[in-house]
């Protein structure tokens, strides 16, 4: 139901999803609940933005105390506006915020922004409150951002719905780079050090306690934003994974890069974030996971943040990862060719026409890749020009770092230097450059307004560098979608299973299992035996004692019917002499013969992001070892064979030494079979371990040897 002015509408949960951000992030109207004449008071500080930074749409301060302020017409409150109101802001205590929000809903305004504290942050007591704030938003199809939060701005449209003093004094820089961060205080902190650079923002937007509007939300606006090119995000935790994730694709599907830093590593700083956000915080090695996946770069330090977000806003990908470097220093060169190769770049010779070309600019020159122009640039002005133009243009490289030392801060010829560079730059506008040299502020500017990326330290450039490899590489691969089409039958199964169990539901989806049956008497053994050739494996089952070896629980190399009739009685009667454990049956199984190599195929149900299936070599070695790869699950066969690929035991997977190479294609079916199985049931399993895996040679496919599953209930 749509809502009507002056009319309590109520609307259902899809509204949510129907109604965009748009009237958040473009307001062509605003109020300010708590508006004040004092720019220094928190109603002030907006309003005084919206009039100094020129916002040209309508503006409804919202105060009973006074009939003007700053030149417009103060309303008593949000239901004595007639017009109709994009976003409203309130900045009042929290104890008046609810009835607020319900005027507003009244009213039909479409968004709201609530600065005010005391709500989820604070325990309990806050979060019933907030709750409350969650069921208005979805009962009448509001947009809130908030509460705790510092607001957002949109640089272009003139749009400060904010209190932060980080504009008091200067305007925004504008750019093609949207910021979103959970934390109102470090995203200014972030904000004043890009400024400091030169580097600007087309939107800033602080979540604070997210009752109605995320991270991912604003992450899937960003995305599809035609003013925004790249964006950063700073994450402490997530409460919806999946949506995550789909706003992560989205950024793909319209080549935005993602810059996320994520807080919360250690289990201290996980408690902290915890406490912080109210958000899920996570598995650390989870969100490095679904990053990876999704073709975000996570940053580590601030630098980093701000160097590979500014750099991605400037410069495309590389279409290799050929380097040449230009120097003024040799040892600096030298550091510059490790880090490069250290990151997977290499570093061509320079082809012997190009040798020849810079020999007769400058005969002193050292012209081997990297290329040392010496200081002689400071007295031929077109030097790195002509240098720079002749390596290039020999088609022998996709990228250059350009070290000039401390250039910047020769006022009388760095704007000669950055005209050479923005020359280049335009000349070879699919070959990324990075130059490196430390700045004045002014040089600073004058590279921005050059739209020339400069760093000031030689690693951080490699750095970014790598980055931006990294998204060039991800998005060049094109992954075929997954859609888990299994139906599930889990009838009748409940908590731990079995191994039988526990493959016995595997086989609905014609997973290969090794050759058993169940059986529950002697006659019942001596029967199925027939059906079997020896060596026999036996096994003792039951729910209540899942880890059978503990126990003596398994039985191996039976040659004969009598062995394996003593061996039967002898499992139940281990299992019938354990408190508390029933009988299920004896697992009569083929042992496994010949040459194989054992692999472990799992999953984990992540609180956030749901199951995640796990890769590794098999038996005892999963856990010393611990050398897994993981996905978010489903996954087609290509990924699964990069996550083989990933293992540092990969190798005993090819062939070597007359050892023939393993069957990785089967091994690599199974894994992406067995990841649409678990997606299929995505919220029904805990966990699941198959382990072993037996991989035979190539072409002669895999079998699970054992497994068990987890239920959730």
């Amino acid at each position: 139901m749509m809502q009507m002015k002056g009319v309590l509408a109520i609307v259902t949960n899809e509204v949510l999803t129907l109604n965009n951000l748009d009237a958040l992030f473009n307001p062509k109207s605003i109020a300010i609940i708590g508006a004040s004449p004092d720019s220094k008071k928190i109603g002030g500080r907006p309003l005084s933005y919206l009039q100094n930074y020129g916002y040209k749409g309508d503006v409804y301060p919202i105060n009973p105390k006074y009939d003007e302020i700053n030149g417009l017409t103060c309303f008593h409150d949000i239901l004595s506006v007639e017009n109709s109101v994009d976003v409203a802001i309130i900045a009042l205590p929290s104890s008046a915020v609810i009835e607020n929000l319900e005027k507003c809903a009244k009213q039909g305004v479409k968004s709201v922004v609530i600065f005010s504290a005391g709500f989820g942050e604070i325990g309990q007591e806050g979060e019933l409150e907030q709750q409350k704030i969650v069921q208005i938003a979805k009962q009448y199809g509001i947009r809130v951002l908030g509460p705790n939060c510092l607001g957002l701005f949109n640089v272009q449209l003139g749009f400060y719905g904010t209190f932060s003093t980080i504009i008091e004094d200067e305007k925004p820089l504008d750019s093609k780079i949207g910021f979103v961060s959970q934390s109102g205080a470090f995203g200014s902190h972030v904000f004043t050090l890009a400024r400091q650079q030169n580097i600007g923002f087309s939107y800033f937007i602080a979540t604070g306690n997210e009752a109605d509007v995320d991270v991912a939300d604003c992450i899937e606006y960003l995305a599809t934003d035609p003013n925004t090119d790249v964006i950063a995000c700073y994450i402490e935790g997530v409460k919806d994974g999946n949506k995550l994730i789909n706003a992560f694709k989205l950024a793909k599907e319209n080549n935005k890069p993602v810059i996320a830093l994520k807080v919360g590593t250690t289990e201290v700083g996980m408690k902290a974030a915890m406490s912080h956000t109210g958000s899920i915080v996570g598995s650390d090695a989870v969100f490095d996971t679904v990053f990876s996946q999704s073709g975000v770069y996570r940053a580590t330090t601030i630098d980093e943040f701000l160097d590979v977000t500014y750099v991605a806003s400037q410069l495309p990908s590389p279409k290799g990862n050929r380097a040449a470097v230009f120097t003024i220093s040799g040892g600096v060169g030298i550091m510059l060719a490790d880090q490069l190769a250290e990151r997977g770049f290499t570093l061509p010779e320079t082809p012997d026409d190009v040798k020849e070309k810079l020999k007769a600019i400058l005969p002193i020159a050292g012209t081997q890749n990297p290329i040392d122009t010496t200081a002689q640039i400071s007295y031929i002005p077109t030097l790195l020009e002509d240098f720079i133009d002749a390596v290039l243009s020999s088609g022998s490289y996709d990228t250059a770092i350009v070290f000039l030392g401390f250039a910047g801060l020769k006022h009388d010829s760095i704007k000669e230097r950055i005209e050479t560079l923005r020359r280049m730059k335009d000349k070879f506008p699919h070959i990324p450059q990075i130059t490196v040299t430390i700045n004045s502020p002014q040089s600073s500017l004058a590279f921005r307004e050059a739209g020339v990326p400069v760093i000031q330290d030689p690693t951080r450039a490699v750095i970014a560098l790598r980055a931006m490899k990294d998204f060039g590489e991800f998005n060049s691969r094109n992954f075929e979608q997954v859609i888990p089409n299994f139906n599930a039958d889990l009838t009748g199964l409940n908590g731990d299973l079995t191994e039988y169990t526990s493959k016995k539901f595997l086989q609905q989806f014609d997973l290969p299992i090794t050759n058993e049956q169940l059986v529950t008497t002697e006659q019942e053994a001596i029967e199925v035996i027939k059906d079997f050739q020896y060596p026999l494996v036996l096994k003792g089952m039951s729910p209540q004692i899942l880890h059978k070896t503990d126990k003596g629980l398994v039985s191996l190399n039976i040659t004969s019917e009598e062995q394996a009739i003593e061996e039967f009685n002898k499992l139940k009667a281990i299992i019938e002499a354990t408190p508390n454990a029933t009988f299920e049956g004896i697992l009569i199984q083929e042992m496994i013969k010949g040459d194989f190599t054992e692999m472990f195929v799992g999953s984990k149900r992540d609180p956030i992001f749901g199951q995640m299936v796990i890769v590794g070599l098999g038996g005892i070695y999963i856990e010393v070892l611990k050398d897994i790869s993981m996905r978010k699950a489903p996954v087609s066969r290509e990924q699964a064979k990069e996550m083989i690929e990933e293992l540092s035991a990969s190798q005993v997977l090819q062939a070597y030494r007359g050892k023939k190479a393993r069957d990785i294609d089967a091994l690599s079916k199974l894994i992406s079979d067995f990841s649409k199985v678990i997606a299929t049931v995505e919220e029904d399993i805990l966990e699941a371990d198959l382990n072993p895996v037996m991989v035979f040679d190539e072409g002669h496919g895999v079998k699970i040897a054992d497994g068990l599953i987890t239920l959730k209930n």
